[in-house]
């Protein structure tokens, strides 16, 4: 779970700050640099877990991944920081992961060092987290202490120090994909595009889960009475059935766009295997405004509540999703306001380094602070009353 990001000279962020809760919506209209931070939280992924090039994989060229000016003396490096912690048995443990990038002497960009430590800057986590730190940490030395006695091998180490980053998932399911059959061999997540979604629902039907997911499909869609996983036994492929009153069983491939999206995103939040972290961007896509309000009451009953100590008994999960969508903004405001964080930019002038450039600033949902770090209550309900949406 990441509880904090610091990025400073990625895209549209310099000296950037913002603590992160179980449950985050950006909210900014286009080019305010919500993808941009999915896309720095995905390049320490990536740097960390290795399954991707973390220069190559993200959205541009290498080098336009390093903040641009409109005046003065370019950036050439850039430092991204995020702070999360691990679950290790009944404990958990804060983790900071860094990485970044450099222009060399002949402008090529190089990846900088990963970085990995322990987390001393426990601000903002619940006492009881900071409490049980002085044992987390003694978790994780008797499970280094096991691996180099049995002297494992690179990839178990890496996956006991860094295994909170594969927990890190973009989610952007492609209808196309959603409808497709998969292996039966894959015992993952689900992938960001959402091509083995019919794996996914034959996994959480073989461990009894899938019954918890159709009692929410069945207050976002209501005509839809149950889920059919078929295992397709000569290929070992999967795919899936929906049962809906009045049609019967109404194979995957004729669905809508939307009641697949649906159900992909539930798969996700369900899968009792693969909990972590959701980054999905731009939720309201394909889905209609009535179901946005329902969708995100039962996100919220998903996430992790850091305030209570049992949670350390349950998979972690958390959701982090971009939008511009007032019905999303209505929602949220009303059930936890906390979870708002709008982004936009501003033009910062840097006289120390006689630069001038347009930057993503972060404004959290407050009564009060410094003019302009924050977005009082009354500018949201003035904002809803704008666009037709009662707070």
């Amino acid at each position: 779970m990441i509880t904090r990001i610091e990025i400073d000279g990625f895209k549209s962020f310099l000296d950037f700050q913002l603590d992160i809760p179980p449950f985050l919506a950006l909210v900014g209209p286009n080019s305010s640099g919500k993808s941009n931070l999915l896309d720095a939280l995905g390049y320490v992924r990536s740097a960390g877990w290795g399954d991707e090039e973390p220069l190559t994989s993200r959205r541009g060229r290498p080098h336009e991944l390093f903040h641009r000016v409109g005046k003065g003396r370019a950036t050439s490096r850039f430092e991204i920081t995020a702070h999360a912690i691990r679950q290790l048995g009944d404990t958990l443990l804060p983790q900071v992961f860094g990485s970044g990038a450099e222009l060399s002497e002949d402008g090529v960009p190089r990846e900088t060092s990963f970085r990995f430590k322990p987390d001393s800057a426990v601000a903002g986590l619940p006492r009881w987290v900071i409490d049980q730190q002085g044992k987390a940490r003694e978790v994780l030395g008797q499970a280094l202490q096991e691996l180099v006695g049995e002297q494992a091998g690179d990839l178990r180490l890496g996956r006991l120090l860094y295994g909170e980053l594969s927990n890190w998932r973009l989610h952007q399911p492609d209808p196309k994909n959603l409808r497709s059959r998969s292996s039966a061999v894959s015992d993952g997540p689900l992938e960001p595009g959402g091509g083995n979604l019919a794996t996914v629902l034959g996994r959480l039907l073989a461990h009894g889960a899938i019954e918890e997911l159709l009692v929410d499909l069945a207050a976002l869609i209501p005509d839809i009475a149950g889920i059919q996983p078929v295992l397709d036994d000569r290929y070992q492929e999967w795919t899936f059935d929906v049962l809906v009153d009045g049609q019967g069983a109404v194979p995957s491939t004729l669905l809508s766009d939307g009641t697949l999206r649906v159900i992909a995103l539930l798969a996700a939040l369900h899968d009792p295997d693969h909990a972590g972290v959701l980054l999905i961007e731009e939720i309201e896509n394909g889905l209609h405004p009535s179901r946005l309000a329902e969708l995100l009451r039962r996100i919220q009953e998903r996430v992790t509540d850091l305030s209570d100590p049992e949670c350390v008994h349950r998979p972690l999960r958390q959701v982090i999703l971009t939008t511009h969508s007032p019905v999303v903004v209505s929602e949220l405001y009303r059930l936890r306001p906390d979870a708002l964080v709008f982004l936009d930019t501003a033009v910062r002038v840097d006289p120390d380094h006689d630069r001038v450039s347009r930057v993503t600033v972060a404004k959290p949902v407050r009564s009060e602070g410094e003019p302009g770090t924050f977005v009082s209550p009354r500018q949201v309900r003035k904002y809803l009353s704008a666009v037709g949406e009662v707070p």
